[in-house]
């Protein structure tokens, strides 16, 4: 269960970081297809699946906008100096 909810964090961040929402649906439904075909309690952890890659997925959005609006001032304040 621990790999499950370590892999899904990753994937979630990943994707976050580099796919607009559209990816979730397919890669909720792929993720759903191999957990019942490998886990011995495919509800559950199904479940704990999707939550957890929907919430790792909206920290990387947080994330990339944090990092986008820091560069963003970084190069604003070198391409104007004097300006706080």
């Amino acid at each position: 269960m621990m790999m499950l909810v370590a892999y899904t964090v990753m994937t979630g961040l990943l994707i976050g970081l580099r796919y607009r929402v559209v990816v979730l649906p397919p890669l909720i439904l792929l993720g759903w297809l191999a957990i019942a075909a490998v886990s011995s309690q495919p509800w559950l952890s199904a479940l704990i699946f999707a939550i957890l890659l929907q919430i790792s997925y909206l920290t990387g959005i947080v994330l990339k906008g944090f990092t986008t609006a820091s560069i963003t001032q970084l190069a604003d304040s070198i391409s104007r100096p004097g300006t706080p």
